[in-house]
């Protein structure tokens, strides 16, 4: 599980854009993959940049608590024995 992810600005023929970054699995390694957000400046990009950090953070929670509750019950299994 990776739990990377961030924002990075590229200049395209003079203009600035932003991206945002994130590492997914893939054939058991980890890739680094970018989606567009948007012109630098706008509102909107902001707002939406915004908003791609937020949902990764929240899956990444889901995916932390998941993994927490397994090794709590693995734990308990453990103890019973």
């Amino acid at each position: 599980m990776e739990l990377g992810c961030g924002l990075a600005m590229k200049i395209v023929h003079g203009r600035r854009y932003l991206y945002f970054w994130r590492y997914v699995r893939l054939n058991g390694t980890s890739k680094k993959v970018e989606r567009y957000v948007g012109p630098v400046g706008s509102n909107e990009t902001g707002e939406k940049a915004v908003r791609m950090l937020l949902e990764h953070a929240m899956d990444a929670k889901e995916e932390v608590d998941l993994r927490v509750a397994r090794y709590k019950s693995a734990l308990r299994k453990m103890r019973r024995v």
